[in-house]
C-alpha cells in the first residue's frame, strides 16, 4: 500500500510539474517570444504563437459548444479515473490524468481567451502545445495498457 501511494504522489508531481511547464510556456509564447516566433530550423521547426479556435487540426466549432463538451468529457474522465484509483491501475491513473490536466489545461485558455495557445511547430503538422502532448501520451498509454491485456 506504502508502495502504491509513494508511486501516486511521483505521478501526480510529475503531472503538476507538466501542468505548470505548460502554463509558464503559455506565457511566455503571449509575453515574450517575438511575433515572427523563434524557429531552429527556418520555418519548419521552433515556435511561434498560434491561436486556435477549433478543436484537434483547428476544426472550428461554437466556442459555447466546445467548452460544454469539453467539461463533459472532462468529468466522464474522471469517473474514469476514481475506478482506476481503486482499481490501483497505475499505468490507467498515469494515462486519465496526463489526459484530464491536458484538457483543463487548454480549457483555461478557452474560458481566459476564447482560443488555446499554441506554439510547438513541427515541419507540417499542424501547431500544437505541451497540453496536446500530454493528452496525447495519455491516449497511446490507454491503448498500450488496452493490446496489453488482450
Amino acid at each position: 500500500m506504502i508502495n502504491f501511494l509513494k508511486k501516486i504522489i511521483w505521478i501526480n508531481l510529475l503531472i503538476l510539474f507538466l501542468f505548470v511547464l505548460d502554463r509558464i510556456s503559455r506565457w511566455l509564447v503571449l509575453n515574450v517570444l517575438p511575433r515572427e516566433g523563434v524557429f531552429l530550423i527556418p520555418n519548419t521547426t521552433g515556435f511561434i504563437l498560434e491561436r486556435n479556435q477549433g478543436i484537434a487540426y483547428s476544426i472550428p466549432l461554437p466556442q459555447t459548444f466546445l467548452i460544454i463538451v469539453v467539461a463533459i468529457i472532462i468529468l466522464v474522465l474522471m469517473v474514469i479515473l476514481i475506478k482506476a484509483y481503486k482499481q490501483k491501475d497505475l499505468m490507467i491513473i498515469s494515462a486519465f490524468s496526463l489526459i484530464i490536466v491536458g484538457a483543463i489545461s487548454n480549457l483555461l485558455d478557452r474560458l481566459r481567451y476564447e482560443y488555446v495557445i499554441d506554439m510547438i511547430v513541427l515541419t507540417s503538422w499542424p501547431v500544437f502545445n505541451l497540453a496536446d502532448i500530454m493528452i496525447l501520451a495519455g491516449f497511446v498509454m490507454v491503448f498500450l495498457q488496452m493490446v496489453r491485456r488482450k
